[in-house]
């Protein structure tokens, strides 16, 4: 029943508080709590002293009136724009059936999901513990950092992205100005796009374990290592270009950016500097400060290009012979494109 509402992209709401919610939610979900943080904890507080009962006689209490009214009134709105909704509550108990009674009373009738949240991110483990049941055909794109593998699987329809599920670029220079989705929204953020995939190809972009402070569910991980590998192969002076546009580029249009850029790609460089060599991360450091001071095209391009040939290059070499017999294709941007769409 679960896999069928995802399929169909069902809208659900969710009538748990709104720190439930952020701890952890699903798509095509919104939040419109029955009870409220504050209500939610006089209630747990009543329950675990005084019992059921008295607990929802407080919760009633707490919501009535004017207050009741808007609250159904949030459910109602939502329905009549989205027709086919659900509703859940954490475990499928009294939240929920309160919430569907209420509608019922107006004449609205919402199915709920049987087990609530719970349910649901149970199901969504459960897709990761059967991955190597499916019979996709796994194809994992490779190549030098700055090839534009992500903007290559963003023109695919047979792919997902799982980097923008995780707001992250996947490297030491990766993160972007907003937060990564809560562990449990990225599991199941990308449970939910695996549910809607429909192609007999999937295609992945090439990446370690973790992507930011996100780990990729291990059996999902396990499966793209044994999977085949189409390699990109791009010039450098072309990788440098993307590395620039994608990274720093937007970063120069104004000086608060600038100063935050610069810090940050400091920052960063500072984390990889054991690896990095104390030589080539000195001479790093003094390139960025030289392009940030003197907002010097050029000098960002060199660093980039040093960056890339003094840590990235080699790292990849190093992984890269641990798969290569596993490569199934090589091309440029154009020809790989062209056969992960075929």
């Amino acid at each position: 029943m679960l896999k069928d509402l995802i399929q169909k992209k069902t809208p659900f709401i969710d009538v748990r508080s709104p720190a439930e919610f952020n701890q952890g939610s699903i798509p095509l979900s919104i939040n419109i709590p029955i009870l409220n943080d504050m209500e939610r904890e006089i209630v747990g507080k009543t329950f675990k002293s005084s019992g059921q009962e008295t607990a929802k006689k407080i919760g009633y209490e707490l919501v009535s009136g004017k207050i009741k009214d808007d609250r159904v009134n949030g459910w109602k709105k939502f329905i009549e724009a989205n027709p086919r909704s659900w509703l859940y509550c954490a475990r499928g108990g009294l939240r929920s059936e309160i919430a569907q009674s209420w509608l019922k009373d107006i004449g609205l009738i919402i199915d709920r999901v049987d087990g609530g949240f719970k349910s649901i991110r149970n199901f969504c483990l459960e897709v990761f513990e059967h991955i190597n049941e499916d019979n996709k055909d796994w194809i994992v794109l490779a190549g030098r950092t700055g090839s534009d593998k992500t903007g290559m699987i963003n023109k695919l329809n047979n792919s997902i992205d799982l980097e923008g599920l995780a707001n992250h670029r996947g490297s030491a220079f990766g993160a972007r100005s907003t937060k990564q989705p809560s562990p449990v929204n990225f599991e199941n953020s990308l449970a939910f796009k695996y549910i809607h995939h429909k192609s007999y190809k999937l295609v992945l972009e090439d990446e370690s374990r973790t992507i930011g402070r996100l780990v990729i569910p291990p059996k999902f991980y396990e499966r793209m290592q044994k999977s085949k590998i189409c390699i990109v192969e791009i010039p450098i002076e072309e990788r440098v270009e993307n590395i620039f546009n994608g990274y720093v580029a937007s970063h120069l249009e104004n000086d608060k950016n600038v100063l935050l850029a610069k810090d940050r790609f400091l920052a960063n460089l500072d984390k990889i500097m054991k690896r990095l060599g104390a030589s080539s991360h000195s001479i790093i450091k003094e390139k960025i400060h030289e392009a940030f001071s003197n907002n010097d095209h050029n000098a960002h391009f060199e660093w980039i290009e040093k960056l890339i040939v003094s840590y990235y290059d080699n790292m990849y070499e190093y992984q890269l012979n641990k798969k290569i017999d596993r490569c199934i294709f090589k091309g440029n941007r154009l020809e790989c494109l062209e056969y992960l769409r075929s």
